[in-house]
């Protein structure tokens, strides 16, 4: 079994880069073009297969504002949300992999997507998890809370946010 953690930009990955070197990371882009694009670069160079874990992690926003920030979640479905209704499709994580509060997220292009059921948003997550229906890979979403949907950017925690999802992701990796 391999696992590879995903972060859509480097400022995402440094912390968890530099506290283990030796984990395997791949910096995707922002969105879910270049997040598809990435694990079918990884898919073609090193054969992704069913007991490989992908996890895909980031900062997220929150509908939720029982949500506190900084806080780590699961995210167990993703919904393309800006998609007319007829073309959504909400995709589903088969098992939950942590002890993390578990989650709904919209992935989104921009701003101003209503929550619709959904707890947070991000930009990736849906690519992560139709790419693992197409591939079949184990596909795991770890998100912690940045801000509240609708913040200006200056009240964004991001610092804190990377924090303690870095150190969520070194309790999961060491099996806490």
């Amino acid at each position: 079994m391999k696992c590879v953690y995903i972060f859509p930009t480097e400022k995402e990955a440094a912390l968890f880069r530099k506290l283990r070197p030796h984990a395997e990371v791949v910096i995707s882009g922002v969105g879910m073009a270049a997040t598809a694009a990435a694990i079918a670069s990884l898919d073609r160079r090193k054969r992704l297969f069913a007991n490989d874990i992908v996890v895909l992690c980031g900062i997220a926003g929150a509908y939720d504002r029982s949500l506190e920030m900084g806080e780590v979640v699961e995210v167990v479905n993703e919904r393309c949300v800006e998609l007319p209704e007829r073309f959504r499709q909400t995709y589903h994580q088969k098992v939950a992999c942590t002890k993390l509060r578990r989650v709904s997220s919209n992935t989104v292009h921009g701003s101003g997507a209503e929550a619709s059921g959904a707890e947070i948003e991000n930009m990736e997550g849906a690519a992560l998890f139709a790419m693992a229906e197409v591939i079949g890979f184990r596909a795991v979403e770890i998100r912690a809370i940045s801000n509240y949907v609708g913040d200006r950017f200056e009240e964004w925690n991001i610092k804190g946010a990377l924090e303690t999802l870095t150190f969520e992701l070194i309790k999961i990796e060491d099996g806490e």
